[in-house]
């Protein structure tokens, strides 16, 4: 997912293309690309470094879009929501660092196929051994 790939799909679904999106976009995508989880004070924190006049809400009302258009996937984890790619895949987070860990599981997928189920994220709450 590019930059362009995410304006063209929020114009077709009838949205308009603002400084302050293309800006909560590029640093989405950053984020997403380093196959980090950013939170969204993470992603406030950065907008405002370059829009320091950006509220907290347009920020939110951003990150909402995304997730609504199925461009973004967001999932909780103690009181924080945590923002991630929607290419199907496992999110292990580990209780004692709070580091969120990506897994390729395709044959978790697969047997939720079976049964109609069809993630974009699936959670899974453990002890990493670091």
């Amino acid at each position: 997912m590019n930059l362009e790939h995410v304006t063209n799909v929020l114009r077709e679904s009838g949205y308009r293309i603002t400084p302050q999106r293309i800006e909560v976009v590029k640093i989405v995508l950053e984020k997403l690309a380093e196959r980090s989880h950013p939170t969204f004070n993470d992603i406030l924190n950065e907008v405002k470094q370059v829009m320091p006049s950006i509220s907290a809400s347009t920020v939110y009302s951003i990150l909402e879009l995304l997730e609504e258009v199925g461009l973004v996937t967001s999932f909780e984890h103690n009181g924080r929501t945590y923002y991630d790619n929607v290419t199907p895949h496992l999110n292990v987070v580990c209780i004692n660092t709070e580091r969120v860990i990506d897994i390729e599981g395709e044959e978790f997928v697969k047997v939720l196929n079976k049964y109609g189920v069809h993630p974009t994220t699936i959670l899974i709450r453990g002890i990493c051994s670091q």
